[in-house]
């Protein structure tokens, strides 16, 4: 798989998780499967997909946000840790067309869809 060094300015979100199981963590919308914690993934990419779940309500998440969910790492070492999460379905491809081009976007899918 080819990684992305230099990010979207938008990437948009959509919620493939399910319902919100009773040990989430988050407010309303805004939650996470505590369960990515214990998956054998580089801590970057658990810290981001926990990130990515607090910007699913929104639907999008900007590359300024992307950055601030993982500071101090290059773009490169964000578009690594999007791979791993490809990689592992945690995070499905699923760009969408719009009246001003295709935007990259991605299905994030419950730490139960992981494969090693």
């Amino acid at each position: 798989m080819k990684i992305e060094a230099r990010l979207p300015e938008v990437t948009l979100l959509f919620d493939a998780r399910g319902a919100r199981p009773e040990n989430a963590v988050g407010i309303g919308e805004f939650w996470y499967e505590p369960e990515i914690w214990s998956l054998p993934l580089p801590p970057t990419s658990k810290v981001l997909y926990a990130g990515l779940c607090s910007f699913l309500g929104h639907g999008q998440i900007n590359r300024k946000d992307l950055r601030s969910t993982l500071k101090e790492s290059t773009d490169e070492e964000i578009a690594t840790a999007l791979g791993h999460l490809v990689r592992h379905k945690l995070l499905v491809p699923a760009d969408r067309i719009t009246n001003s081009g295709t935007l990259p976007g991605y299905e994030v899918r419950s730490v139960k869809e992981f494969e090693d």
